[in-house]
């Protein structure tokens, strides 16, 4: 797998680089920065997810590279589901019950908007 890195230095106006560059990984830069960043999630009209940070600059940024993916929610109910197979009823089956009751309440409340709508 490859390293990737961060150069940290001086650069003249010509964008030349000068004095002492210093390497950096890029996983501790990445993680020094997002660190101090908020995120919050978006769920759009449609049910697609998204992370949301707090920041505008950086969501505008974000979103422009691609780097907001949207994950459709019936999805990531599956991916949950998925990941919690195999684990003990004990530890899963009151997590599994409040996840089918807030999915209960969400649709109760998209089925109200539509009846509103539809008036």
């Amino acid at each position: 797998m490859e390293q990737r890195m961060y150069v940290a230095g001086f650069a003249d106006e010509a964008g030349e680089a000068w004095g002492t560059l210093i390497p950096l990984d890029a996983k501790m830069v990445e993680q020094a920065v997002l660190g101090h960043q908020t995120f919050t999630v978006w769920c759009n009209s449609d049910g697609r997810i998204q992370p949301q940070p707090n920041s505008d600059d950086l969501y505008e940024e974000l979103l422009e590279k691609g780097q907001l993916k949207e994950t459709p929610l019936d999805e990531l109910v599956a991916e949950a589901i998925e990941q919690g197979k195999n684990e003990p009823n004990d530890d899963i089956l009151d997590m599994f019950e409040t996840l089918h009751d807030r999915l209960v309440r969400a649709q109760g409340m998209v089925a109200d908007e539509i009846a509103r709508r539809r008036r």
